[in-house]
């Protein structure tokens, strides 16, 4: 716990483009010592984003600092009214945030968490309006002490949270596994077909391996990352690829956001190579002991054999044997890629609310918008149960009486 006599806090509303280097080395230090760590939210990882993605400088920042220390920081952007809040309000789900970021935990400084996370509470409130009486908050870890210390500071401060989302994403909590690079966790039916699609890959390539005999190589230039996703779905119009190559300046920020992680020791690109072709590459980015999975693509050529599956399961055995990782996120949206999430033992939860700023008018606010949702989604429920009662009326044979009457009456 902080003395008595620790140096206020002071705090602020910055655009991330405008910050000097001192700015940026104290935001630096922040993210180093960061009660949860949040790659995403970094300065090796919004400063090029920004300077990618932002020219109207509507990426900003709440600052939260001490004696010439910062505590806490939450990124977020202006978004227009929605059913959550009705007037333009912030959120760390705006366009750019949504786009580029994975997790929504703010950083908050280890060894003084929960006063971090009540300055942080007591900024969002210092600035309500400005950022529109409300802050909206999208996959803040429910289960970890940077997320739950965030809530508590709400609670204790009179905030009205609603939480409006929820889920449990694939990850590997290494320490809560016995040895996650021996596939054990995996069903047993999956297993078989992994292994089996494992042999089939390698025959093709001209290799016949097994699973347990491949590895994964390292690439050192994120160049070959993004030649790679040439040949992939990602770089397809016709079928709505993601990809860099699809983006403007996105193989720029990709390489800028690589590189300055690169340099301290923090990035890692991997490429599974039977016979030296290539068919599925990954990319992370590791902050503290956690490890993020950024980004990975998979070769067209090989597709009927699932080498994202098989590059996805080596990469869980790669990181279990280096022995100095906490937790691998495998920053996934569970419902978008269900069938991926076996290949994981853990699951990371995640939480996403609106949380109301103001005083007593916010408050109320929030709470009648909450009202007016249960409202509706009962309204909602019992629409659908009348109709489905008229459904099944109407397809239900006649009986025996009214088959009668309709007869005589012919």
């Amino acid at each position: 716990m902080p003395s008595n006599d620790s140096p206020r806090l002071s705090v602020r509303l910055a655009a991330v483009s405008t910050l000097g280097p001192e700015d940026v080395s104290r935001w630096r230090d922040l993210a180093d010592h960061a009660a949860e760590p949040n790659v995403f939210y970094g300065p090796d990882f919004l400063v090029p984003t920004a300077a990618h993605f932002d020219p109207d400088r509507t990426l900003r920042l709440v600052v939260v600092e001490s004696g010439g220390t910062w505590l806490a920081l939450m990124p977020y952007e202006m978004v227009p009214a929605n059913r959550r809040w009705p007037h333009r309000h912030a959120s760390n789900d705006g366009p750019i945030l949504n786009q580029f970021t994975s997790l929504g935990v703010p950083l908050l400084r280890e060894g003084d968490t929960r006063r971090a996370a009540t300055g942080l509470v007591r900024a969002f409130r210092r600035f309500s309006h400005e950022l529109g009486g409300s802050i909206e908050m999208a996959f803040v870890s429910g289960d970890g002490p940077g997320g739950a210390a965030l809530q508590r500071a709400f609670a204790d401060e009179g905030s009205r949270l609603h939480v409006w989302g929820g889920d449990e994403r694939a990850a590997v909590r290494f320490a809560e596994v016995e040895d996650p690079g021996s596939f054990g966790y995996l069903p047993r039916s999956r297993a078989k077909a992994v292994r089996r699609r494992a042999r089939r890959l390698t025959e093709a390539a001209g290799v016949p391996a097994e699973l347990d005999s491949l590895t994964l190589d390292v690439v050192e230039d994120p160049a070959e990352f993004l030649r790679f996703e040439l040949e992939t779905w990602k770089a397809d119009p016709d079928r709505d690829g993601v990809g860099f190559s699809r983006l403007r300046e996105g193989p720029e920020w990709f390489v800028d956001v690589f590189r300055a992680h690169a340099a301290a020791g923090r990035a890692t690109l991997l490429a599974l190579r039977p016979a030296g072709e290539t068919f599925y590459m990954a990319a992370f980015l590791r902050s503290g002991g956690t490890l993020f999975a950024w980004y990975d693509e998979y070769a067209e050529k090989g597709a009927q054999h699932a080498p994202g599956v098989l590059g996805r399961l080596l990469t869980v055995k790669r990181f279990a044997a280096q022995g100095d990782l906490d937790l691998l996120d495998s920053c996934m949206h569970p419902s978008l890629y269900p069938d991926q999430n076996e290949l994981y033992p853990s699951r990371l939860r995640t939480v996403s609310f609106t949380a109301a700023l103001g005083r007593w008018p916010g408050q109320l606010l929030l709470r009648e918008i909450v009202a007016l949702g249960q409202r509706r989604r009962v309204l909602a429920v019992r629409v659908r149960t009348a109709r489905d009662e008229r459904r099944t009326r109407a397809e239900r044979p006649p009986t025996r009486d009214v088959r009668l009457a309709a007869e005589s009456g012919s």
